[in-house]
């Protein structure tokens, strides 16, 4: 599924987050912990195709980043909300789908019952807690089956329980083949693999 090979961050003469291999197949949990500063977020967003100021190679699929970003075959969601405030929470999580069939729907319902959303499911976005607010990011990426769901600082936003049923709910598109990539300061439970961050290096543990 994803495959980096002699990464490495460029800024100011400085190379740092260095990888030399790193393999992950479909349907696992990774967890990617350091200090912050460290480049967690950059490697993100250049797995996304956002960010392109590095050595080495990104394969997703064996294709580039950027040969999938039009395809929304990967999704980034970061520590700010990318969420319309104003509208309701079941809007904005099927707006990126063109259809929606009734195994999505109810889907899509047993997802925010997870995420203790289920009553809330015509609220305003912009009246739930930042946490609720992620879970509804959290949703809305699982449903369109993506390659990669890569999460940015997921600690700053969920608990240990809520974690947990963070978690849960990826499981939907893990099954589908989905891999999971969540950075972290500290180390987490319930992730198959995990890399720690020391010494501008990137280390499986």
């Amino acid at each position: 599924m994803l495959k980096i090979e002699n990464f490495a961050l460029c800024f100011e003469h400085e190379r740092f987050m260095l990888i030399n291999e790193l393999h992950i197949g479909s349907g696992t949990k990774v967890n990617i912990f350091g200090d912050n500063k460290t480049g967690k977020s950059l490697l993100l967003k250049s797995i996304h195709g956002d960010f392109t100021k590095f050595e080495g190679n990104i394969l997703i699929k064996e294709k580039p980043p950027t040969f999938y970003k039009k395809r929304k075959n990967t999704i980034l969601i970061e520590n700010v909300p990318h969420l319309l405030l104003n509208e309701s929470i079941w809007k904005n999580i099927v707006l990126p789908l063109s259809k929606i069939s009734s195994h999505q729907k109810q889907k899509i319902m047993d997802l925010c019952m997870d995420a203790d959303l289920n009553d809330k499911i015509g609220e305003r976005v912009k009246n739930l807690s930042f946490s609720s607010q992620k879970f509804v990011e959290l949703i809305r990426a699982v449903i369109q089956l993506p390659y990669l769901i890569l999460i940015d600082d997921i600690d700053n936003f969920f608990d240990e329980k809520s974690l947990l049923k963070a978690l849960n709910i990826c499981d939907f598109a893990l099954n589908s083949g989905a891999t999971l990539i969540a950075t972290s300061k500290y180390k987490l439970a319930h992730f198959e693999l995990v890399y720690k961050v020391q010494d501008k290096r990137v280390v499986k543990l």
